[in-house]
């Protein structure tokens, strides 16, 4: 199902983001946003929107494919990223995340804003719907590519 996705996703072209507007820990990774995005013009003025980005729209299309049922606009996608607690503060709504790629561990952590307990989740080729501006979440460790 999820085949076509995948192979976009390992073959696409990447560079390392070397922006600070994103989070910290993101900064000098691989990261990736396709769809609508949204950019900084000047500090403590909210994010614009920008027009839908025009790198390898066929991502964008695929997951809109795949999730005919989901409203969003942009999909991050990061290269071998190990993300630190945190929460996502300019979501809107539910996120799905999912993983691919040829590796080991790296299951995705979130604790519940209510009840503060954590759950552990196994996300290789298994699309999980979470509240990321809500529950603090993060992955593990893990050995070899990672999207």
């Amino acid at each position: 199902m999820f085949d076509k996705l995948e192979k976009l996703i390992i073959e696409y072209d990447w560079k390392v983001n070397k922006q600070n507007t994103t989070a910290g820990w993101r900064s000098g990774v691989y990261s990736l946003s396709v769809g609508k995005t949204y950019h900084w013009c000047t500090p403590g003025i909210p994010l614009l929107p920008t027009r839908a980005m025009n790198k390898d729209r066929r991502i964008y299309d695929e997951c809109k494919n795949l999730f005919p049922d989901f409203d969003f606009e942009m999909i991050i996608i990061n290269k071998n990223t190990i993300a630190p607690p945190h929460r996502d503060k300019n979501n809107i709504g539910k996120s799905i995340i999912i993983g691919f790629g040829d590796y080991n561990y790296g299951n995705l952590l979130i604790e519940d804003n209510s009840t503060k307990i954590v759950e552990e989740h196994c996300i290789y080729w298994s699309p999980l719907y979470f509240d990321g501006k809500k529950d603090l979440h993060w992955n593990e460790e893990f050995i070899g590519n990672r999207y």
